[in-house]
């Protein structure tokens, strides 16, 4: 799996297994996870994203993109 230690860092406070996702090395894993907080971050706000939404959803375009 390919991801930045940056990445990493951007989604520990939200994913609270990361390290043990990533070590799975099942990048699906850990896109459904961050998904999982995307969805979230939606439906707390209105039905869209805000800023820390928006955030994830590029972190999350970034992995499928590199994987």
């Amino acid at each position: 799996m390919i991801i930045t230690d940056e990445q990493i860092n951007k989604l520990k406070p939200y994913i609270e297994n990361i390290d043990d996702l990533i070590q799975k090395g099942d990048v699906q894993d850990l896109l459904d996870a961050i998904d999982d907080v995307i969805v979230d971050n939606i439906l707390g706000n209105n039905d869209e994203p805000d800023e820390e939404g928006i955030e994830l959803q590029k972190i999350y375009d970034q992995i499928y993109n590199q994987n």
